[in-house]
């Protein structure tokens, strides 16, 4: 049979078109794909980047914005000023207007930091040249008893901590992950030796080893240890805890999903993220009860405290025992974020900046919630 040119073009032109649309359509979801990535990489992207108010990961200083990413002429300190150009910082962005509240996200700052591997564990630093009580308005703390932690009384003061302000919009969490281990823990490596130094003092190493001992000698349970690497562990139970070295973040947040709960033995910590992390992953937590911050996530929804080697198995066997009635995620998104602490916030600096209609940059009483930028 002969086939006439006409017959052939029509077929011809309608599978060019589809392939067109099908490129297009390829590439329209691959670039949403990326800007839902992109958006869900902050939940409170800064929307001006070039301000000059808007402060990097190296600087003490971090931003505050609103529900919009609107900077907001409101700062938190979050550590001291362990240099020159650091305090520096902060004189320019006073004599631009900014305002200061302190924050204890660093140990236990504004105490001098407790951990012995820290530059401002030494009383001479530089660090400890100013007053950050008076340099701030009010100060945002982790601690059971402030006061006992270097707050003074006529400080106007709240119980926000940044690990209040997680990145949870980005996590794309998916419940049904088939569990791979027992338990999670974050210990980054200070050396490829496992060798002690800043992080393992922070998080508490000497006892962690003592209670995955208990773990996964006795009661024969799987661990994940992440970021500490070339540790030696019994043979008996070596087997049984995967280590890894350090992830890049998108790795490391999808590891809570392979794991039934979060081991936090850490002391000197204030108010770690990777609990509140863990949380909204919805996995129970078992908490040193001694922990500078974080402690205020912990309770009958949540998990459990222990004190250390003493009492951790009898604490571990409660906890297992009750470990199907807890519902850590339903209670942190209940409990804490952006809709709790953020207009903790701005009713904050209504309250002890009185001018604040004429003294801060935007309209706070049409703003909804103020965060920090994570």
């Amino acid at each position: 049979m002969i086939i006439k040119k006409k017959q052939l073009i029509i077929p011809l032109i309608y599978t060019i078109t589809l392939f067109l649309v099908s490129i297009l359509i390829f590439i329209t979801n691959k670039n949403n794909k990326n800007e839902k990535t992109n958006n869900n990489d902050l939940i409170n992207p800064v929307t001006d980047k070039n301000n000059k108010d808007y402060y990097k990961y190296d600087s003490p200083l971090k931003n505050l914005v609103d529900e919009k990413g609107n900077i907001i002429n409101v700062a938190l300190i979050i550590y001291p000023f362990t240099d020159e150009k650091k305090y520096k910082t902060y004189l320019e962005a006073k004599e631009r207007g900014m305002k200061f509240i302190g924050s204890s996200s660093y140990i236990n700052f504004p105490c001098v930091t407790q951990n012995k591997h820290d530059i401002t564990h030494d009383k001479k630093n530089i660090s400890w040249n100013y007053d950050y009580m008076n340099i701030c308005f009010g100060w945002f703390h982790c601690f059971r008893n402030p006061y006992d932690n270097c707050i003074i009384k006529s400080k106007p003061n709240a119980l926000i901590s940044e690990s209040d302000f997680i990145r949870n919009e980005g996590y794309d969490y998916n419940e049904n992950v088939e569990k791979e281990y027992d338990f999670i823990y974050i210990c980054l490596k200070d050396n490829d030796k496992c060798e002690a130094g800043w992080q393992s003092e922070g998080r508490n190493w000497e006892l962690a080893k003592k209670c995955i001992a208990i773990m996964c000698g006795k009661y024969k349970m799987n661990g994940l240890l992440i970021g500490r690497i070339n540790c030696n562990f019994p043979e008996s139970y070596s087997n049984q805890l995967t280590t890894t070295d350090f992830l890049d973040y998108h790795t490391f947040i999808k590891q809570y999903e392979r794991c039934r709960f979060i081991f936090v033995p850490n002391i000197l910590d204030a108010s770690p993220r990777v609990l509140t992390e863990a949380l909204s992953f919805n996995l129970p937590c078992l908490v040193n009860y001694n922990i500078i911050g974080g402690w205020k996530y912990v309770n009958d929804k949540t998990g459990i405290f222990f004190n250390d080697e003493t009492d951790f198995e009898k604490k571990l066997n409660i906890f297992l025992s009750k470990f199907e009635t807890y519902k850590p995620r339903d209670y942190f998104f209940k409990n804490h974020g952006k809709h709790k602490e953020g207009k903790e916030i701005v009713e904050f600096i209504k309250t002890y900046i009185p001018n604040y209609k004429t003294e801060i940059n935007i309209d706070l009483d049409k703003v909804e919630y103020v965060v920090p930028v994570v």
